[in-house]
């Protein structure tokens, strides 16, 4: 094939550079209209056919707005880097799934961003000059 890949093999390289998520679970700390946090249960299916379950954690502040999130990779050994951070390539793509998955989650970030826009429009019209 002098150096070509044929088209099955090329699929198979670009099938097997597919990594997939599933949402194993959730769970929340409904309290008294006050959420806490929602606890996200995911898995994710890497490219070599290992999975890995991560939990990630959204806590609330008494407004129902996300304070802090926490991405943890759930495992029986101990390890030192369990932690994912939110901002790593790998963080932003659990972060991106979990919101797609869960609508609340996304209502939750778009309306902290109005909000945000809100005082800051707020700001700009009160300045004093």
């Amino acid at each position: 094939m002098n150096g070509l890949l044929s088209l099955e093999n090329k699929n198979k390289i670009i099938m097997a550079q597919e990594a997939k998520f599933k949402l194993i679970n959730l769970h929340d700390s409904n309290n008294d209209n006050s959420i806490g946090f929602i606890e996200y249960k995911v898995k994710l299916y890497d490219a070599d056919g290992v999975e890995v379950m991560y939990s990630i954690t959204d806590y609330y502040n008494e407004s129902n707005e996300i304070v802090d999130t926490r991405i943890w990779v759930l495992s029986d050994k101990i390890l030192d880097d369990l932690f994912i951070e939110n901002d790593s390539k790998l963080g932003k793509k659990i972060l991106t799934f979990v919101t797609n998955e869960h609508p609340y989650r996304g209502d939750t970030l778009e309306a902290m961003h109005v909000k945000e826009l809100e005082y800051q429009i707020d700001d700009y019209v009160n300045r004093e000059y």
